[in-house]
């Protein structure tokens, strides 16, 4: 048993009151240990799992978020290449709106100077007009020249006319034709533009999830280094329990304490109050109650003989002493092999030195009245995996 248990034990022992003696913790620790060893394996085993679908989940993740880097590039290229051609579109519309201006100012001035040259021929305000232009020619020939010219160049205005109306015409559908463009890729680059921006939102929320990940899993390294760690104690705790069972020399049979005398309070249910409540596996009545009326457990064995009798070890085993005015006074404790403890109460002294391998009928200090006694006598004990047994059925009463 390593030490610092049996410090636990001693101090159970010692902050007894003299009222009523409780129940120190006796088994050896082995089964114990050995339990604690089984849940650390199986946590260990659990938390290598969970860290292996953690980190499934990390790659998983990450092999997401490289897909998503590789359609994010693609979306951004594809964005950037409906941009450059939109604003090709934006060009050409600000081109065309160019030239339909530039049309409209040569059909304004066309206009103007057709209505120049007809004001020019008519003469509004004075005494010469086309008739008199017409008619002053001296000559047929003159006068038919004449006519031809002025007919020429009037027609000749209205066919420009024409075709500055017919070109801003085509200016003004080519306009329209380009809004429509322009609108219809403004809507490809809108959607373009939101796909990309729903990516790099997968891709934030991925990163998240990735940072979760990693720091679940760093928490379950953690975890498992400090359960390594503790297993390495357990291991070490194991080691040297059943090394303490190996000094032991247990025969597996208890032999009667040493001291000779009646036995003047047996094992189990009493009515005396200054005893604790019943152990588990045990029930005494009325239940729930420790008092004259009953309620109350007796651990062990009280062996009466004159102050000052040899104790004997009732096995071999280790023997490890405590001191002490209350409770069970002096007493020693045996841990033997298999599980199984004896305890030594009210010893007046000890015969023994501290962690020291006994042999069965040895001789380890003499009977007194100690602690929280009536008078001298030997408590005796045995406990089996930290559950108290009848010592009856082990040593003859």
């Amino acid at each position: 048993m390593n030490r610092p248990f049996l410090a636990l034990i001693a101090l159970v022992s010692l902050i007894a009151g003299a009222a009523a003696p409780v129940q120190p913790a006796l088994a050896d620790n082995l089964s114990n240990a050995q339990a604690n060893q089984a849940q650390l394996n199986a946590t260990i085993a659990r938390d290598k799992q969970q860290l292996a679908q953690v980190q499934g989940q990390e790659a998983e993740t990450q092999a997401r978020m490289n897909l998503l880097t590789d359609q994010i590039s693609l979306a951004e290229s594809n964005l950037a290449a409906q941009k450059t051609k939109l604003d090709t579109i934006l060009g050409q519309i600000d081109q065309a709106q160019r030239d339909l201006a530039a049309k409209k100012a040569e059909e304004a001035r066309r206009q103007n100077l057709l209505n120049h040259r007809m004001r020019g021929l008519y003469k509004e305000d004075g005494n010469t007009n086309f008739l008199d232009a017409i008619f002053g020619a001296r000559s047929f020939s003159e006068l038919v020249d004449r006519f031809m010219v002025m007919r020429d160049i009037t027609r000749s205005d209205e066919l420009l006319l024409q075709q500055i109306q017919q070109d801003r015409a085509v200016i003004e559908a080519l306009n329209a034709e380009l809004a429509h463009k322009r609108d219809d890729q403004a809507a490809t680059v809108r959607a373009i533009g939101d796909q990309t921006d729903a990516l790099h939102g997968q891709y934030t929320q991925l990163g998240i999830l990735q940072a979760q990940l990693h720091s679940e899993a760093a928490s379950i390294q953690q975890q498992q280094q400090r359960a390594q760690a503790a297993l390495a104690a357990v291991n070490a705790e194991i080691a040297a329990l059943e090394a303490a069972r190996s000094r032991a020399h247990s025969s597996g049979v208890f032999a009667w304490p040493g001291v000779q005398g009646p036995i003047t309070q047996g094992f189990g249910c009493t009515d005396f109050g200054g005893e604790p409540p019943p152990p588990p596996g045990y029930s005494c009545r009325p239940e729930g109650t420790c008092s004259s009326s009953g309620g109350c457990f007796h651990t062990g064995i009280d062996i009466a003989g004159p102050y000052g009798s040899e104790i004997d070890s009732a096995d071999g085993g280790i023997a490890y002493t405590y001191p002490g005015n209350t409770g069970y006074g002096n007493h020693v404790i045996i841990v033997h092999s298999n599980g199984f403890v004896t305890l030594y109460g009210h010893m007046s002294s000890f015969a023994i030195g501290d962690g020291q391998g006994v042999g069965k009928g040895q001789r380890i200090g003499y009977e007194g009245s100690t602690g929280f006694s009536s008078g001298p006598h030997l408590h005796f004990e045995i406990r089996l995996n930290n559950a108290p047994v009848n010592p009856c059925n082990y040593v003859g009463c």
